[in-house]
């Protein structure tokens, strides 16, 4: 932020050698294109020896507000000869335009009026009457007298923070919200943020704050009494409001307000007024302090006070704080306490994981996958996370343990090729531990499944032969269709066989007819021809398998078939 000047005679407060150059400048018709961009924003464009350089000032309405060139480096803060070149052209401009506007109003005295302006009215009136008027308008008109509080509220020194009053005049006390209450809101939360955007473009840092935070303290407090609707609105000022003071935090601030900024996000968490939509962001901006003994102190005795259970956002803040003082080991312990509420424990890593503290991510996760009790669902999303921490950060022998556990709890493929390109070397002596594994606990599908993927055809038709279940076979029976047809068919007929010397009738026809389909379904009709010759020969005697059977053919076939 530059000194303010006054742009009549700012060239008094300058370097006399750039006072020179840039009139040098001036005089060589360097300044080009100079243009208001938006109200009392200026710009230009300055040729030089050096190059050309674009120029940016703000001007309200007299003063030099602030300022900037593309020639300044790191830390500048005087004006250079482009800017001060800049400025005298800016003074000519103004003071022609306002000579033109003089020789205009001369000669408009001179004219019949045919219109009252305002501007008219307030150049004629007295201080004391349009006080008197404002008074007055503002007692009759609601709106009107809340627009200008609003406006003027920066100037009130008489309190702390006057925002805070001009917020608490239009939030109702109690439940009954009428919409035109809550247009009224609206609006001047809309004008609070006008206000704090250009408090924070002139770097008034200061008045930025206060803003935002009456937003925060009153906006938090009052966000959950109300509707679905109106929470979504008024929840959009207040993630605005939190933005732009991590945005303050982030700038060149005095630590003042840096600790302003923290005490008051603090507060929010504290009392709970802090929305479940912002509260991961605050999160991750507190906790960056724990490193501080006297702020992780406060995180400390805040969890250690609050009566158990602790609400969520505290005792997210304190184990990511624990977490970012390298204290991994201890996040375990404390979400020990939390084993019957599974779902916050599970929150709580989450919150780790999401600000990437993958240490105490890994050791509470794999913690509690020891627990009993976890659902199936809760079980499998924390395996996703520790699996996926493990592949970032190239731990592969994690990965092998939990890509193991998952194949063993599923037999699904994906997870076999993952434990595989993850096992590298080792696969041959994985592999034979995972059999041995499936062998012993009788899960001869998964043991399948393995020598379906590695394409051990010889021994899966020999898991095959020993299984009871038709849908064992159904399941891998693609792979033997090309090169062994005959070891199909022959399980199909042992296997329909078996289940017709127990059953009887046209429910047992039925039944062989339905599996039979399966394998018609994956074009085999052939295929199926065979077993049924095969069956109704063996089975002469049951009169209705034979017209059960053909129906899995067009009529035309069932004669040959019958």
């Amino acid at each position: 932020m530059q000194q303010k000047l006054w742009l009549k005679d700012f060239e008094h407060h300058i370097n006399a050698q750039t006072w020179i150059a840039a009139e040098a400048l001036l005089q060589a018709g360097a300044v080009k294109n100079l243009r208001e961009v938006e109200k009392h924003f200026w710009v230009a464009l300055v040729a030089s020896d050096e190059g050309h350089f674009e120029t940016e000032m703000i001007i309200t309405p007299h003063k030099i507000k602030a300022f900037t060139c593309e020639c300044f480096g790191e830390g500048r803060r005087l004006i250079c000869p482009h800017i001060a070149a800049s400025l005298l052209k800016l003074r000519q401009f103004l003071e022609q335009r306002l000579e033109e506007r003089r020789v205009k109003a001369e000669l408009q005295e001179h004219k019949e009026r045919s219109r009252l302006t305002v501007q008219d009215a307030l150049e004629n009136a007295t201080p004391e009457a349009i006080t008197e008027f404002v008074l007055e308008y503002a007692r009759r008109d609601r709106d009107f007298s809340l627009a200008l509080k609003t406006w003027f509220a920066g100037l009130v020194t008489a309190t702390e923070n006057p925002y805070l009053l001009v917020l608490e005049s239009v939030i109702p006390k109690g439940k009954n919200f009428r919409e035109p209450e809550f247009r009224r809101l609206r609006k001047t939360l809309d004008d609070l943020s006008m206000q704090a955007d250009s408090a924070f473009g002139l770097r008034n840092f200061q008045t930025a704050f206060q803003i935002n935070a009456a937003v925060l303290r009153k906006i938090g407090a009052f966000l959950p009494l109300n509707s679905e609707t109106r929470y979504t609105n008024l929840l959009q000022y207040y993630q605005t409001a939190l933005q732009q003071l991590f945005a303050l935090e982030k700038d060149q601030v005095a630590q003042e307000l840096r600790d302003a900024i923290w005490d008051l996000l603090f507060e929010q968490g504290r009392t709970g007024h802090l929305p479940a939509e912002s509260q991961r962001e605050a999160i991750r901006y507190l906790s960056k302090s724990a490193g501080e003994a006297h702020k992780f102190e406060q995180f400390n005795r805040l969890f250690d006070e609050t009566p158990a259970p602790a609400p969520p956002f505290i005792l997210h803040l304190f184990v990511v704080a624990l977490a970012e003082r390298g204290a991994a080991s201890s996040v375990a312990r404390v979400l020990e306490d939390f084993l019957e509420q599974p779902e916050k424990v599970k929150n709580a890593i989450l919150i780790l994981y999401y600000l990437h503290y993958w240490e105490a991510v890994t050791l509470a996760g794999e913690a509690f996958l020891n627990k009993e009790g976890l659902s199936a669902g809760w079980r499998r999303e924390m395996e996703d996370i520790l699996l996926f921490i493990a592949e970032q950060t190239g731990d592969t022998e994690r990965q092998r343990a939990l890509l193991r556990q998952r194949f063993l709890l599923s037999g699904s493929f994906e997870f076999y090729e993952k434990l595989k390109r993850a096992s590298g070397a080792e696969w041959t002596e994985t592999r034979e531990e995972l059999a041995t594994t499936l062998q012993a606990r009788g899960e001869r599908h998964k043991l399948a499944s393995m020598l379906a993927l590695d394409q051990e055809f010889d021994a899966l038709a020999q898991l095959l032969q020993e299984e009871t279940d038709i849908r064992q076979l159904q399941r891998f029976e693609a792979l033997f269709l090309t090169d062994h047809r005959a070891f199909v068919r022959d399980r199909y007929v042992v296997l329909m066989g078996d289940y017709l010397i127990d059953h009887f009738g046209q429910p047992a026809a039925a039944y062989v007819r339905q599996q039979l389909a399966v394998l018609l379904q994956k074009g085999e009709p052939e295929l199926v021809r065979e077993i049924i010759l095969a069956l109704t020969a063996r089975y002469s005697d049951r009169t209705s398998l034979p017209e059960e059977l053909a129906e899995l053919f067009p009529k035309t076939k069932k004669r040959v078939l019958l």
